[in-house]
């Protein structure tokens, strides 16, 4: 039994100017049980385990994830079950199914409804994630970090870097080189502790500051530089850092890191023993 969607009624609510089902008809739930069933089996593996989501809905019938779980099963099966729903096969091979009253959608407009259910699912998995992460049990979850090893821990961070095409399609390609960027920047530049803290902000499992906000900008604009193949700005990037160094309090990990080391090398002391001695 599905967890999320559970009805026909419960699916209409995220598919807009769909034709009620006469009697006698299967409805569009019944139509497209498989996909709604894969789709919370993706959903499970891919954002939060099935433990983690019963548990808070049997807490929590009407918990705020409910509704973008909901609204990301139905746009990925709908996604995943439209190019079959208009076929039928007969014993003669594949047909179209038609009737008089209405007209054949066109490939581009089925490709456009596809892809405007594509869009809607991004948008709801980036209202999922920050729900998530306030959540205890989902903190210790493989899932939550794949999402907390990045500064861009939404489909709608990347839309800077994706030229508008904020698809979760795309967020996963782009991934694994957002990952790269950031650690030669945190090994660079910034220290890879004080760049987990910034992932963890930025996510939500701790409170994001003003300034680290603003220092999570910046970084993701030179995040944008490396996978866009454009050079580095290494003078705003050491001006980055000279900030960091003048303000020990507000960023201790990097103060304690090796890569505060690269900024603060030993300094020469002259002595008459030293082998190079000069005058």
């Amino acid at each position: 039994m599905n967890k999320l969607i559970n009805n026909d009624t419960d699916l209409r609510r995220y598919i807009p100017n769909q034709v009620v089902a006469v009697k006698g008809e299967a409805s569009l739930f019944d139509k497209i049980a498989y996909w709604l069933d894969t789709a919370e089996q993706w959903i499970f593996a891919t954002f939060c385990p099935a433990s983690v989501v019963d548990a808070i809905l049997a807490d929590n019938p009407h918990s705020p994830i409910r509704n973008p779980l909901a609204a990301i099963a139905a746009h990925q099966a709908l996604a995943d079950a439209i190019p079959s729903l208009d076929f039928v096969q007969t014993v003669n091979g594949f047909a179209v199914v038609s009737n008089q009253n209405l007209a054949p959608a066109s490939r581009d407009r089925v490709d456009r409804l596809i892809a405007a259910h594509r869009s809607q699912r991004a948008t709801a998995i980036s209202a999922l994630i920050p729900l998530l992460a306030t959540i205890p049990e989902w903190r210790d979850t493989p899932q939550c970090g794949y999402f907390r090893s990045t500064l861009f821990p939404t489909p709608a961070h990347i839309r800077p870097l994706a030229s508008g095409a904020a698809t979760w399609e795309r967020y996963e390609e782009l991934h694994p080189a957002i990952a790269a960027a950031e650690d030669r920047l945190a090994a660079e530049y910034i220290s890879p502790e004080l760049m987990q803290r910034l992932r963890d902000e930025a996510l939500g499992l701790s409170q994001l500051s003003t300034l680290d906000a603003r220092l999570c900008e910046a970084l993701r604009s030179h995040i944008a530089d490396l996978i866009n193949d454009r050079p580095l700005r290494d003078t705003a990037l050491r001006d980055i850092v000279d900030y960091i160094r003048r303000h020990p309090d507000t960023f201790p990990e990097w103060h304690r890191s090796d890569t505060a080391r690269l900024f603060s090398p030993p300094v020469f002391r002259n002595s008459k023993e030293s082998p190079g001695y000069w005058f």
